[in-house]
């Protein structure tokens, strides 16, 4: 028995970035069998580059897409290829610590009742070493009470049974929200989502992080998640509503305000 491991590359990616990230997986104290890469697009000479470099050191299984796709689609097309019904996301310029795999796998392989385990993470903008906020995500009957107010899983951290992902619909496209609009599903087809009371991913978020989680694209995103959620079978539809509603227009909020805010209900 082992596990999966998906991840999407794109040509945006920088290559140092990519590196840190696979030396982190090479260094993990409980190793993959089965790592799934899925090109999204054409790539850089330098990503390719890097690539021939851990093929050889790594059992990797590239999956080519002829364009670029969009997170959710690929994560969907790699998805089919993962041998293992237990599957570790993994983003591309993230650094996962040396036991992170060890402790999701003897967890979820503890606890059969659990389709998802993710964890907290610790935030960093170019230098791993610097750790810039700490983003911590509720578990137990905490995560209950919040999945419709904010997302509470850090979707780099994530190990998650393929079984009840696919059962749940898979990734559908839903732009910045491919993640929320999956747990979401799962949550109420009546799985059960955890979270470990631990970091697992040292997450990079780079300066710009605000400025792709406001403006009118984002708005709309939130307000397209808003309905796709009032269709489903969920109680006191009016809350979740004003809930969405007030999170949606959070997103056309100068940068400054946006920050501050980030830094009230993130830590």
């Amino acid at each position: 028995m082992s596990f999966s491991i998906l991840m999407s590359l794109y040509k945006n990616e920088k290559s140092a970035y990519f590196e840190q990230c696979m030396d982190s997986i090479h260094k993990q104290s409980l190793q993959s069998k089965n790592i799934i890469i899925v090109h999204d697009g054409p790539l850089t000479q330098e990503l390719y580059q890097a690539l021939d470099k851990w093929k050889l050191l790594l059992p990797i299984t590239e999956i080519v897409l002829q364009k670029n796709v969009g997170l959710g689609e690929a994560l969907n097309a790699g998805l089919v290829y993962c041998k293992y019904d237990l599957v570790a996301r993994v983003d591309t310029d993230d650094i996962n610590i040396p036991t992170r795999f060890e402790q999701q796998y003897q967890y979820m392989n503890e606890h059969k009742d659990i389709a998802l385990c993710g964890s907290h993470i610790d935030e960093f903008d170019t230098d791993p070493l610097v750790i810039t906020s700490h983003r911590k995500v509720p578990s137990g009957t905490d995560l209950d009470k919040s999945i419709f107010k904010r997302n509470p899983i850090n979707h780099m951290t994530v190990m998650f049974r393929k079984s009840a992902v696919l059962d749940a619909g898979g990734y559908q496209h839903l732009r910045f929200m491919e993640d929320y609009f999956l747990w979401v599903r799962m949550y109420v087809k009546g799985y059960k989502l955890v979270n470990l009371d631990t970091v697992l991913v040292n997450a990079r978020t780079g300066n710009g992080m605000l400025e792709r989680r406001k403006g009118i694209n984002y708005y709309r995103s939130e307000l397209t998640f808003m309905n796709k959620v009032l269709k489903m079978d969920v109680k006191n539809k009016p809350k979740i509503m004003a809930t969405f509603l007030i999170r949606s227009h959070i997103r056309l909020l100068p940068q400054s305000v946006l920050k501050k805010i980030y830094q009230l209900v993130r830590n």
